[in-house]
């Protein structure tokens, strides 16, 4: 007895087809089910009852309890009766059932195409083989890569931008499109050229609002693409780029950045081995630079007698790193030595600062303290660097006549310290804990700051700006961030001056910071989320499968 589609449990909604037969084989079960009894010609519209002939199509379809299930069809083909149609024979269309020139029905598609997004090729060929639905990952990346039926597109009016890496350690870069206000990836361009950019934002007028970094194309794209946008430079990249200006000042004040350290009470020490270590003020004789790498090498050369008489006293590695603060990597390499050799420098070359050390030195004791006039002069003799690498060779000169002119009591106090044993903070660890609020740290590292402040010669001013950015940034005003610009240009730190001439560069982004409220945190999430599916792939996605895992479900549902 044959009954209707839409009355069998085996079968999706479709009155148009009749069950024949289900049959149980060792592989699974196939449901056979008989087409139409007529059909209508695609080209033209006109019904037609007229066979040609007929085949079987065979269609995969959800399983049933762990089993698998294969729909066969007979479909006829039929003779169109318009003699102006140019088909002449057409065969049945299985609309609701499954689309043309697909193995599977369209409910089983639907579920390809979810466990596909999910897992990728590989993950869901073995999750669809355990359920019952055993299909290639060439199948399922096919139906990941398949474009959508068009739809209404919706309005987009903010809009995060940032660059993504095709792989780590190679100039290859793509951007990402992150629609802020439902937080989700609209779409994924290959490259990160600023007229893809203009051309993508071009398109989509709505857009009043963009998030970005203050990568210098994305810049460009906007201001080609959607000029009457807003722009919003984001807030965790402006603070992270002041931390690193932070961090290479900090690096030329490397031997300043020295901190108590507090030996643990467990640890007994002979007498005859306690630590003498003493910070040493740089020397003040004509050669100050040569003073101040003979106090270097003299410290290291106590810390290096330290480690020995710990040593010979019996102490382990671990013991000598717990006493003394030195680093584990120091304390092994001392350990094996006998004599602290001498460190080894490379011989200047023409197009380098140190090349120039000695003229550099008589104009700089003449008085001229000037970075830019001391490279207009030394550029006709042959000086090919930039501005910064100069910079970093004077910056020490400055620091350390800043130092030379404190009262006599402060170095005669820091003599006293005999027994005091230091140990030094790394540029990272410095500038990253010179922009916390003192409520967020540690006791230990409360201390820490408190010493960098007294010993570091900018500390104080330096954390003092980078606290008072954050704020600005979280709660201010923009004559608050006009009034901070001034006053760090005002301080004649050099890397702090850099930063505010890039502020002024991309002024307008930085104010869109202060005022507005979007950020580019989503847009970092989904980058996240990008790296984890490329190593899910194996790094082998290219940017349609990617495009097609990344946007959300709704637009790639299978058909």
């Amino acid at each position: 007895m044959k009954r209707s589609w839409s009355e069998c449990e085996w079968l999706p909604n479709a009155g148009t087809l009749t069950l024949i037969a289900v049959t149980t084989t060792s592989a699974g079960i196939v449901v056979e089910a008989e087409g139409p009894s007529y059909g209508r010609c695609p080209a033209c519209g006109r019904r037609s009852d007229v066979r040609h002939s007929r085949y079987w199509r065979s269609l995969k379809d959800l399983a049933a309890q762990g089993r698998s299930v294969v729909l066969r069809v007979h479909v006829t083909r039929w003779r169109c009766r318009n003699g102006c149609c140019a088909a002449a024979i057409f065969a049945d269309r299985l609309v609701g059932v499954s689309a043309a020139h697909v193995h599977h029905t369209s409910r089983c598609g639907s579920v390809i195409h979810l466990v596909g997004h999910a897992l990728g090729g590989r993950g869901g060929e073995r999750l669809l083989a355990r359920l019952g639905m055993a299909v290639s990952d060439d199948t399922i990346l096919r139906l990941l890569k398949r474009p959508a039926e068009p739809s209404t597109p919706e309005l987009v009016h903010v809009v995060g931008i940032d660059v993504w890496a095709w792989q780590k350690g190679q100039q290859h870069f793509g951007t990402i499109l992150v629609d802020l206000e439902r937080r989700r990836v609209i779409d994924l361009l290959p490259t990160r050229a600023a007229g893809s950019v203009a051309t993508w934002l071009a398109a989509r007028p709505s857009i009043h609002t963009i998030s970005r970094d203050r990568h210098g194309p994305y810049a460009e794209g906007i201001r080609g693409g959607a000029p009457q946008a807003r722009e919003v430079a984001d807030r965790f990249h402006l603070v992270s780029n002041l931390r690193d200006v932070v961090q290479q000042e900090l690096g030329r004040l490397r031997r300043f950045l020295v901190v108590p350290h507090h030996p643990p009470a467990r640890v007994m020490v002979p007498r005859h081995v306690a630590p003498r270590l003493v910070r040493r003020t740089p020397s003040n004789g004509v050669r100050q630079e040569r003073g101040l790498d003979d106090s270097r090498r003299a410290v290291q050369l106590e810390r290096f007698h330290l480690v020995k008489r710990l040593q010979a006293a019996g102490l382990s590695a671990a013991a000598i790193m717990r006493e003394t603060g030195i680093g584990r990597k120091l304390v092994l390499t001392w350990i094996r030595l006998r004599e602290l050799p001498v460190r080894n420098r490379m011989a200047p070359r023409p197009g380098m600062p140190e090349f120039y050390r000695e003229y550099l030195w008589r104009r700089w004791t003449a008085g001229c303290q000037s970075v830019k006039r001391l490279m207009a002069e030394i550029q006709p003799l042959g000086y090919v660097g930039g501005y910064a690498g100069l910079a970093k060779l004077v910056a020490r000169w400055r620091y350390d006549a800043a130092a030379l002119t404190r009262p006599r009591r402060v170095a005669a106090a820091v003599a006293v310290a005999v027994t005091i044993v230091t140990r030094h903070v790394s540029p990272q660890v410095a500038a990253a804990l010179l922009g916390q609020p003192r409520p967020l740290l540690t006791a230990r590292q409360a201390e820490i700051v408190d010493a960098l402040k007294h010993h570091c010669p900018g500390c104080t001013t330096m954390r003092r700006l980078m606290l008072s950015f954050r704020t600005i940034l979280r709660v201010g005003k923009v004559p608050t961030l006009h009034r901070w610009m001034a006053r760090a240009t005002a301080t004649e730190i050099d890397g702090l001056q850099r930063f505010v001439r890039k502020l002024r560069q991309d002024l307008g982004a930085v104010e869109g910071a202060v005022t507005e409220r979007w950020s580019n945190g989503p847009v970092d999430g989904h980058i996240n989320r990008l790296k984890t599916l490329r190593r899910q792939m194996y790094g082998r996605a290219g940017v349609d499968l990617l495009r097609a895992r990344l946007l959300p479900l709704v637009h790639n549902a299978a058909r």
